[in-house]
């Protein structure tokens, strides 16, 4: 019985994966683009999120001390984090935006 359930369960997944794919064009080249400069986005976002709730933790106990030299670091690592994943989104953007316009119809 589990097997004739897991056997339905695998042949429906395989038509929804299917659907998917073909109704939303992801087996194109500026589907897979559209796909990454979503998953650069959500990073992009989840990183200016992370650092700013880490930044307000930080700043809420009034900075003294030791801690200053953690904080500027940690700073600069949020720049060095922000930038890489700001330029991964943009490149992925313009790639995708290239590669919907310029595919033919």
């Amino acid at each position: 019985m589990w097997r004739r359930w897991y056997r339905n369960f695998r042949v429906e997944w395989h038509w929804i994966k299917h659907d998917i794919v073909r109704r939303w064009h992801l087996d194109t080249p500026a589907g897979i683009m559209g796909i990454l400069s979503m998953i650069s986005g959500l990073l992009l976002f989840i990183i200016i999120g992370n650092a700013a709730a880490h930044i307000f933790r930080s700043f809420v106990p009034w900075v003294s001390g030791s801690k200053v030299s953690s904080v500027y670091w940690e700073s600069i690592g949020f720049g060095l984090k922000v930038s890489s994943a700001f330029l991964l989104f943009t490149g992925s953007l313009i790639i995708y935006f290239l590669l919907k316009f310029s595919e033919r119809r």
